[in-house]
């Protein structure tokens, strides 16, 4: 039997002096909430989030996971480039495996030419049809990298499957394969910037990086020149976030076990796209009939400080008018929020804004130390119509009807005040709205009529 030493040494000497063609590197972490700020019970992890990754020297190469039910992300960072070929035999001409791979929409082809050639690259199906030529002409040598958008030749996007790409000059083709996944499974594309399809990227690979966490109900994560030089573990909160109909973005806080918009609502249509009436005139609002929803504005200022501010009757906010997932609270939830907080006597003062740009001095007990940022909107008095207690006090409407058939219940607070008061009030006025996530526990998601 002959000795396998020599293969052994052989095979070692090779691997030591021979560069790599991928030299993979592991960025890994969790997302979380945040949960864990002002008095909120603790962060949670962020489901299905995508996280990408973007060498800051060349935006084509990107790396992107989705995090799973713990908020987990492992990301394979793939060195190629330059110093990313086969050594090979002196003087060939090499073809390097594409990055990402599989891919949607866009991937990276690296190659190398060891003198000044004609030089083309295409790509054809698995039936040898060709779809898209990427480069064909006279290069002067030496390395270089070309992107294809998933396109062919007539910039129409082809079908997700395997592809065969080639590179021919001097006489000598050399061809591999990759996967074009559908667009629906996988990610959306970070933008290629100056890395142009079917162009020459000619960059160095560097070890900057541009990190970005988006997803359903969060604020956007970015953070840039993030230097990863091996494997790396960082863990990432961001903030959670609630988006209506129109497009308007609320940042959400945690308080207790609740989530909680930490701005007024300011919609103008309801969850389903209807219109709800702007109906600004004292006397239009009074002769609205029983049951129609309406919307008013109520800019105030306070100094220097402009507060803009949108006015609900009880029937616009009774009905779906928040978006899915949330809903507006009932005076079950607003006393939850308000015993977590120590009770009616102080949870004014850790509800509302503190200092007195937007409130009026002294505003008594205001620490927001809650985070729930409740500002002095007023409210428009159901019998005459008109606005009162603007930068002064603060109410908010509940999805409760009181004991009184005719009336609902409205949660304030003052600026003289440190408690929270409950009210009944006709449903015709006009008050502020805050939305509550829904729990876990909700049937059909919201609790919106």
């Amino acid at each position: 039997m002959h000795s396998r030493k020599p293969f052994i040494l052989i095979l070692f000497c090779v691997m030591s002096f021979t560069p790599r063609l991928f030299s993979q590197l592991t960025f890994e972490g969790f997302v979380t909430d945040n949960g864990a700020e002002y008095l909120g019970n603790g962060a949670e992890p962020v489901a299905n989030a995508l996280v990408e990754l973007a060498d800051q020297n060349d935006p084509a190469r990107c790396f992107r996971d989705r995090t799973d039910t713990e908020g987990k992300y492992v990301i394979q960072i793939v060195e190629t480039g330059v110093h990313g070929f086969p050594a090979g035999s002196p003087g060939a001409f090499r073809l390097s495996q594409n990055y990402p791979n599989p891919f949607n929409p866009s991937t990276v082809i690296s190659f190398e030419t060891p003198y000044p050639a004609n030089i083309h690259i295409d790509i054809r199906n698995v039936c040898g049809k060709k779809v898209k030529t990427l480069l064909n002409g006279y290069q002067s040598g030496g390395s270089d990298r070309v992107a294809w958008d998933a396109a062919d030749d007539a910039g129409k996007g082809v079908p997700a499957g395997v592809y065969i790409y080639s590179l021919s000059a001097g006489g000598v083709r050399i061809s591999r394969k990759m996967l074009l996944m559908d667009g629906g499974s996988t990610f959306p594309a970070w933008p290629l910037k100056s890395a142009e399809p079917g162009h020459k990227l000619n960059k160095t690979l560097s070890d900057l990086y541009e990190l970005r966490i988006s997803g359903a109900n969060i604020q956007t994560y970015e953070r840039q020149n993030l230097q990863i030089t091996g494997n790396t573990v960082l863990d990432v909160t961001v903030s959670r976030t609630a988006t209506d109909v129109d497009g308007n973005v609320y940042q959400a806080v945690k308080i207790g076990d609740q989530w909680w918009t930490a701005e007024n609502l300011k919609a103008t249509r309801y969850r389903d796209g209807t219109a709800i009436p702007d109906v600004p005139n004292a006397a239009e609002w009074c002769s609205l009939p029983e049951g129609d929803g309406a919307y008013c504005d109520c800019d105030y200022r306070t100094g220097d400080a402009l507060v803009e501010n949108r006015l609900y009757n009880w029937y616009a906010a009774k009905r779906n008018l928040a978006p899915a997932g949330w809903h507006v609270p009932s005076a079950d939830e607003w006393q939850t929020l308000i015993d977590h907080l120590g009770g009616e006597e102080v949870a004014g003062g850790k509800l509302k804004e503190a200092g007195t740009v937007h409130w009026p001095g002294p505003n008594e007990g205001a620490t927001n130390e809650s985070g729930f940022t409740a500002l002095p909107g007023g409210g428009r008095w159901s019998m005459d119509c008109y606005f009162l207690f603007q930068g002064m006090n603060a109410y908010f409407w509940t999805s409760t009807a009181g004991e009184d058939a005719n009336t609902a219940y409205i949660i304030g607070m003052g600026a003289y005040w440190t408690n929270t008061v409950k009210n009944e009030v006709y449903p015709g006025g006009g008050y502020s709205v805050r939305l509550v996530r829904d729990s876990s526990d909700d049937e059909g998601g919201n609790k919106d009529p």
